[in-house]
């Protein structure tokens, strides 16, 4: 009966799992996880007479593993499809540094080995020895990164999933959360004793690693442009708002693709103006969310909100986090 009831809620999830997927994502995605052709599926959602949909090609392949695929059979492809949805759709992404290095190997081998090596670290861990759980783990292999679930299943229930994506050869990886227990296990199947938290986090991947690599940004410390506020012939005249120029500027900082970050945090503290009224300091946090941080704040500089060489910008390049720390302490220029 146990795993009547578990087989049951796999198919639950395999049906939303494929409803929600873009037609042309179940293309792609769908047909090497069930060895079946594009073809024969449509064919059978047509003879079904059902619209050509994803929730379509749900209920057609939701019949079909139920005659055809075994409750462990069903599990792996719940898991893989799982990883894979959760590879190609935004979602929040924080950033760790992976230090002291076990030991370095081919990629090749590093790719082969990684699930036995997290499977093994998770059985040594006190969070494997509590109940009769056991670690479901799969990796996927997309573009140049490998998607990672790692999850703790028993027969009674299932634990929560950590995903973790990493390019492989670097000592950095991308986490859906930071309070997992099954992280330092993880961690330790991708080479390395320990990580640190790098306070980055957003949706877009390459961004981040953007961010967080030195040798991917578009300018280095020695060969960061000067900004130059001069008037320029605009096709309306002359412009003196400098708009022009603060574009050509952040142009050449960060290049036509700049980095995508949906959250930048800035936090100020300082005395009070005068000490006889208030002996406090002062904290002010200002959070900006968007789709684009750095539209926003380009936006900004064009219209002299801000300045082109704010501090704000040097989250990309400099910072490397979300979180700004402005210091006041000193006088104003």
């Amino acid at each position: 009966m146990l795993s009547t009831s578990i087989s049951k809620v796999h198919l639950r999830e395999l049906q939303m799992l494929i409803s929600k997927m873009p037609l042309q994502d179940c293309c792609m995605l769908i047909t090497s996880e069930f060895g079946l052709c594009w073809s024969d599926i449509s064919r059978a959602v047509r003879n079904a007479r059902l619209p050509m949909t994803p929730a379509s090609v749900a209920c057609v392949l939701k019949k079909y593993t139920v005659k055809s695929l075994t409750g462990d059979e069903i599990a792996d492809i719940v898991t893989r499809l799982r990883l894979k949805s959760i590879a190609i759709r935004p979602r929040t992404w924080h950033v760790i540094k992976l230090t002291e290095q076990i030991k370095d190997e081919p990629i090749n081998t590093f790719i082969r080995l990684l699930p036995s090596r997290i499977v093994e670290a998770l059985k040594n861990s006190q969070s494997a020895v509590n109940g009769n759980k056991r670690p479901q783990v799969q990796t996927i292999k997309l573009g140049d990164l490998i998607f990672i679930s790692i999850q703790m299943v028993s027969n009674l229930k299932q634990g929560g999933v950590l995903y973790v994506a990493s390019p492989p050869g670097q000592a950095v990886a991308l986490v859906s959360t930071l309070h997992s227990n099954l992280l330092r296990a993880c961690v330790q199947g991708l080479g390395y004793k320990k990580f640190e938290d790098a306070c980055l986090n957003g949706k877009d991947i390459p961004s981040l690693l953007r961010i967080f690599d030195n040798g991917n940004n578009t300018a280095t410390v020695t060969d960061m442009p000067e900004f130059v506020a001069t008037p320029c012939i605009a096709r309306g005249g002359i412009d003196f708002t400098n708009s022009q120029a603060t574009k050509n500027y952040l142009s050449q900082m960060f290049g036509p693709a700049p980095p995508i970050l949906d959250t930048l945090t800035v936090k100020s503290e300082t005395d009070f103006f005068d000490s006889a009224i208030l002996n406090k300091r002062m904290k002010v946090i200002l959070q900006i969310k968007s789709e684009n941080t750095f539209s926003t704040l380009q936006k900004w500089a064009e219209i002299a909100a801000i300045s082109p060489t704010s501090e704000l910008f040097q989250v990309f390049h400099t910072i490397k986090s979300n979180q700004i720390q402005i210091s006041n302490d000193e006088d104003d220029e």
